[in-house]
């Protein structure tokens, strides 16, 4: 008996040893032995391991190149007039191993929890969730809608969250038919990680669907949509009125909804905005909605005045609650901005100023601060997405694993992934 008990505290002493551990590391200790490597790869220690863990870095992509690198978001500018992310690592892409570098264009979706959602514009539309601390992937099973390939324009969008109640990973697809600039018909679908499989929704986003003004491509994919409240965020745009609004789609219910944008907003219909640029997005834990706009400085000459403005919902759901977290004013040559994420734990808002150089600025929404923001590396790729990654070994319990063998661990560069 008191060997039993012994053997009880020894693994509890390890267990609550290994949740304080990186994943480097937890990686190595998976081949000490057979009970570690069973411990670790539990549903229960995955879970608990996110939890503890807080070290967050910043996950950049480049569209252009298909390019993933992660950065350190610890620098401390000591009230310089500029920032520098520094330390960085450039990942494999996932798709490169999986389609043995056919090359097929891939967009990001978004990250939740440790795990990054990603989407390729192959004729399956194939997605994946990948876990870049761990070099894993797993690949979603075709999609469950019946794909006509008739109509001149097939587009597929999606959308990716957590769902807290079930403990699951769920992923949210559109795809959407046209012929030429004519929108004919969509169907939405929902895959779950637990459950591994589509289920098709019967219910539309909006009744008035086929009025809803759709760029394909830029539905979910130009701009990620924001996953806050355990909800799914997007902006839409109706085709004859050109009134914006928000849809939203709860994770856990699985039922679509729609939010006001800010009374303020001059983007309550799109051609208040042809110039410029809106979007939804997230702030630390709040709802957020970025707008730019344009004004040109004089009526001949080069250059403009770039208007950006952020509102923050306060209370969820609550339309009365948006409040203008800040609004600057700056002065550039060509005038075009986005809102690529943001860093410090929200506590910087980061920009891409589209300028011949394309440069980064941070703004502090608290002392409406704006800083240059230089980005080692970054004279090889322009980063269209900043967001926040944490590091854990979610889904090492999962079956059919694909893997990017990392040098520091294998010392192989890179091969085939193959179930494990």
């Amino acid at each position: 008996m008191e060997a039993k008990i012994g053997d009880k505290v020894t693994e509890d002493i390890i267990y609550e040893i290994l949740l304080r551990l990186p994943v480097k590391s937890l990686l190595r200790f998976m081949a000490v032995c057979k009970s570690w490597n069973c411990m670790i790869k539990s549903s229960t220690f995955i879970t608990h391991h996110l939890i503890q863990n807080e070290d967050v870095q910043l996950l950049l992509h480049d569209p252009e190149y298909g390019m993933y690198s992660l950065y350190k978001d610890d620098d401390n500018d000591d009230g310089r007039a500029s920032s520098t992310l520094r330390e960085y690592t450039n990942l494999d892409n996932p798709y490169d191993v999986y389609d043995e570098g056919l090359g097929w264009p891939s967009k990001f979706v978004g990250t939740c929890k440790g795990l990054v959602c990603l989407a390729a514009e192959d004729i399956d539309f194939t997605t994946l969730l990948w876990n870049p601390s761990i070099r894993k992937f797993v690949v979603l099973p075709k999609s469950g809608v019946t794909l006509c390939h008739e109509y001149d324009d097939l587009q597929a969008s999606c959308g990716f969250g957590y769902d807290r109640r079930a403990n699951d990973y769920k992923v949210l697809r559109r795809v959407s038919s046209f012929r030429g600039n004519k929108f004919i018909s969509c169907q939405y679908e929902i895959w779950s990680l637990a459950k591994g499989s589509w289920k098709t929704l019967n219910t539309a986003a909006d009744p008035e669907e086929s009025d809803i003004m759709l760029r394909p491509r830029r539905f979910f994919v130009s701009n990620p949509p924001a996953f806050v409240n355990g909800a799914l965020h997007w902006t839409q745009a109706r085709a004859h009125t050109g009134n914006v609004s928000l849809l939203s789609f709860d994770i856990s219910d699985e039922v679509f909804g729609k939010i006001a944008i800010p009374p303020e907003a001059s983007a309550q219909t799109i051609n208040h905005l042809a110039q410029g640029h809106f979007m939804v997005s997230r702030y630390r834990e709040s709802l957020a909605y970025y707008e730019t706009s344009r004004e040109r400085k004089g009526s001949v000459g080069w250059g403009c005045l770039l208007h950006i403005h952020m509102w923050v919902m306060e209370e969820y759901g609550v339309a009365k609650s948006w409040a203008k977290l800040f609004a600057i004013c700056l002065d550039l040559d060509l005038g075009v901005s986005r809102l690529i994420g943001c860093r410090k734990s929200g506590e910087e808002v980061v920009l891409r100023i589209m300028d011949d150089d394309g440069e980064y600025r941070s703004v502090n929404p608290e002392t409406k601060q704006v800083k240059k923001l230089r980005i080692e590396g970054q004279w090889y790729y322009d980063y269209e997405v900043m967001d926040a990654l944490t590091e854990s070994v979610v889904l090492l319990d999962q079956p059919n694993l694909f893997t990017i063998v990392d040098e520091s661990l294998q010392g192989v560069t890179r091969r085939r992934g193959a179930a494990v």
